[in-house]
């Protein structure tokens, strides 16, 4: 169904995605920026075709919008809840499940499912990512921190910028260390090769970035490596690239190794802990997620595995 909304323009705006952004405050940013270039916004008759575009008092704009008949949404699972109280919820996420939608995301994320059940989130000023305080990667399980409101929110991320949050991963890795444990501290940057892609870069890139993790050998096994990893920082895909760049990458991941290796039909990554200090009460919060079933198993499958050939 078509819909097409008018505007007079009542005073001079430098931009025209600017005005719009104010009058149609249902829609998001990049909304508005996807109608623009999808030619659905006129201006005095003719199509739009500079989002940057000043507009003047008496000019016209026709906007056009598409809205398809959906049905109510209803999520299809329920928040694993690790932590809650008036200010914050504390989630075990699942591998597979999308923090929040990114470009071309059609799939459920855990943001649905947290609207769904706290509609109160949608009057925060970031409309996009309301109370997402940090992400997890699709296929990383765990402790993920959301917040009820703006407050909340900007406390929790200011902790995680100056670094206040203590982080604790167990994940498995393809084959054995070099040492049993210490601290990989090299700085990342995007990959120039493949864009979807992190790397570890040298002195000469200008947008590398600090990265560094604590690292410790819980067990070593044949073919892989049960270890417990501490970032002191949080680069996207940080830990990924780190044990890949030592030729240890996390079973399962597809990205920066093989997901054949050794049959792990996931990414083998749990945000097992997360420890800070409370903003609002000043108590010390610890919250814990145990190893889900799936890397349990094939833990306890090589465990026994291991001790048969003893004998």
């Amino acid at each position: 169904m078509k819909k097409k909304l008018t505007f007079s323009v009542k005073e001079y705006w430098e931009r025209i995605d600017h005005y719009l952004t104010a009058v149609l405050q249902s829609l998001s940013r990049s909304r508005i920026e996807k109608l623009i270039k999808n030619r659905q916004v006129t201006l005095n008759g003719a199509v739009l075709l500079r989002k940057s575009q000043d507009i003047f008092p008496g000019d016209r704009i026709v906007v056009e919008i598409v809205s398809q008949e959906q049905s109510v949404y209803s999520p299809s699972r329920p928040l694993q809840k690790l932590f809650e109280d008036e200010w914050l919820l504390v989630i075990d996420k699942p591998s597979g499940l999308t923090v929040h939608p990114g470009a071309g995301e059609k799939q459920e994320t855990v943001l649905d499912i947290f609207r769904f059940h706290y509609p109160q989130i949608s009057a925060m000023a970031d409309q996009e990512r309301p109370g997402i305080v940090h992400r997890l990667d699709k296929d990383t399980s765990g402790v993920l921190i959301l917040a009820k409101s703006e407050e909340a929110l900007e406390r929790m991320q200011e902790l995680f910028q100056e670094r206040e949050m203590q982080k604790t991963y167990l994940a498995l890795v393809k084959g054995r260390l070099r040492f049993l444990n210490g601290t990989i501290d090299l700085p990342l940057g995007r990959s120039l090769k493949h864009r979807a892609r992190f790397e570890v870069v040298g002195e000469d890139r200008e947008d590398r970035r600090d990265a560094v993790t604590d690292f410790s050998v819980i067990r070593a096994f044949e073919n892989f490596s049960y270890v417990r990893l501490m970032p002191h920082t949080g680069r996207t895909h940080q830990l990924r690239v780190h044990l890949a760049h030592f030729g240890n990458p996390v079973l399962g991941d597809i990205l920066y190794g093989n997901r054949k290796q050794l049959e792990l039909p996931r990414l083998g990554l749990h945000a097992y802990s997360i420890e800070f200090t409370h903003p609002f009460t000043g108590n010390g919060i610890r919250v814990t997620s145990p190893l889900p079933t799936d890397l349990r198993r094939y833990l306890t499958e090589n465990f026994v595995a291991s001790e048969k050939t003893k004998y």
